[in-house]
């Protein structure tokens, strides 16, 4: 699959899914902020002298994710010969999400200070980001090449009919 492909979505995604973990946070005046957790974990390994890197990591790691996040989506998709629809970006969302619970869980784990959250609050609320997540995934990858709808010549619907 070509990066024009999976960039489109995947940045749209990320990004509503952002907005989502931004607007809950400031509602329940929590940190469930994706980008600003990373960077609070990867500053503490960070030299004095380049902690001022720690916030653009955060979001580089949560972009990328969201790519590769999308790359898979679309992957499965594809091989399942399935496009992508609004039901499509629940499932995967849902997919998403729980995988999602599973990697910040193991990492929260393994790292020496994890960010004092309220965990099980966080992972309830990384399931229903990432359902915002999956929904947008599936509605912009419907516009992009292997999964757009080809537009038939009069003579093709024509022709498909008989």
């Amino acid at each position: 699959m070509k990066t024009k492909t999976i960039l489109p979505p995947g940045i749209t995604a990320t990004t509503l899914m952002s907005i989502f973990s931004y607007m809950v946070s400031s509602s329940k005046d929590r940190n469930f902020k994706e980008p600003k957790l990373l960077a609070e974990m990867v500053e503490q390994f960070l030299p004095d002298k380049n902690k001022k890197m720690a916030a653009p990591t955060g979001w580089v790691m949560h972009y990328t994710m969201g790519c590769l996040m999308t790359f898979v989506f679309q992957e499965v998709w594809k091989k399942t010969n399935t496009k992508p629809s609004f039901v499509q970006g629940v499932v995967s969302g849902l997919v998403g999400g729980v995988t999602g619970i599973l990697i910040w869980k193991a990492t929260f784990k393994i790292h020496p200070n994890p960010p004092q959250i309220p965990f099980k609050r966080y992972y309830g609320h990384l399931l229903l980001a990432h359902l915002v997540f999956g929904i947008s995934a599936a509605l912009t990858s419907k516009s992009q090449a292997p999964f757009r709808s080809k537009k038939l010549s009069s003579c093709q619907t024509a022709n498909r009919y008989r």
